[in-house]
């Protein structure tokens, strides 16, 4: 744990004392290639990308993919999923620097992700939304009356008692608020993501992406969170994020080694 504490702590350093140039080139290729990444899996995780491939998405977002020749409509969105996704991932660089509440960036990432799919993209859900868990049992969320006083809630804590804690942690929390309030109709699960790589961005320490491999153990660690909790109700009630913690501090090691390594040939970061 020490070392894992360590690594990214240097990380941070590491970063956050890059020159314009050498950061604006570790943007560049966290937007050019663990974007990609991110989107696939992020996509595919939520199973709105059933038929894509890596690759596809490669071209779709490096603007090779012929579209012309996509007829299936089921196809069609999936490609409009994947551009969505990707210029969220963007809109977050673009607010780096920018003062904005933690509340309209959310919705904000929402707007980008559901443009021209989800239907009220960019505002709360108006019907209640549910979900089956790994044991067949219906979990369901807080009613859309709730939503926007939960939202409030999300904001505060993330403005005061949340700036206690450890970026990773705040991440988490950040992840695991919208998961439980499940505030939209659709895409809670890629804000969540999102949010959480927002907050590791601002604060210097490289992005996370879960692998579509990782999806039952990163579903199961978020059902352990809640297993003694009354997130329904109170979803800012959390419980121990300790494991999840973990596991997106070694993601995040694991995406700076990679950056290591791109990066190899051409300058030492």
């Amino acid at each position: 744990m020490l070392d894992r504490i360590f690594d990214l702590a240097k990380i941070q350093n590491k970063i956050s004392n890059f020159s314009m140039p050498v950061k604006k080139e570790y943007y560049k290729y966290l937007i050019n290639h663990f974007g990609i990444l991110f989107t696939f899996h992020s996509n595919r995780i939520e199973g709105t990308n059933t038929t894509l491939t890596l690759n596809d998405t490669k071209e779709i977002l490096s603007n090779t993919y012929d579209l012309t020749k996509v007829l299936d409509k089921n196809k069609k969105r999936e490609i409009n999923e994947t551009i969505n996704h990707q210029n969220a991932f963007k809109y977050i660089f673009e607010i780096l620097d920018k003062d904005i509440d933690i509340i309209t960036i959310i919705k904000n990432l929402h707007k980008i992700i559901g443009n021209n799919i989800i239907k009220d993209a960019g505002n709360y859900k108006t019907v209640e939304n549910y979900l089956i868990n790994s044991n067949g049992e219906e979990i369901s969320f807080p009613t859309p009356s709730l939503v926007p006083q939960k939202m409030n809630e999300l904001k505060e804590k993330y403005e005061t008692t949340w700036q206690d804690l450890t970026v990773f942690e705040r991440a988490v929390k950040l992840h695991m608020t919208i998961t439980n309030i499940h505030p939209f109709s659709d895409g809670n699960g890629r804000v969540a993501r999102l949010i959480m790589n927002y907050e590791l961005i601002r604060n210097d320490y490289p992005p996370v992406n879960i692998n579509e491999a990782q999806k039952l153990s990163y579903y199961a660690m978020l059902e352990d969170i809640n297993i003694n909790t009354n997130y329904k109700n109170n979803p800012l009630e959390i419980g121990d994020i300790k494991l999840f913690t973990e596991t997106i501090e070694q993601l995040s090691i694991l995406t700076f080694k990679n950056i290591q390594k791109y990066f190899n040939n051409k300058r030492e970061i």
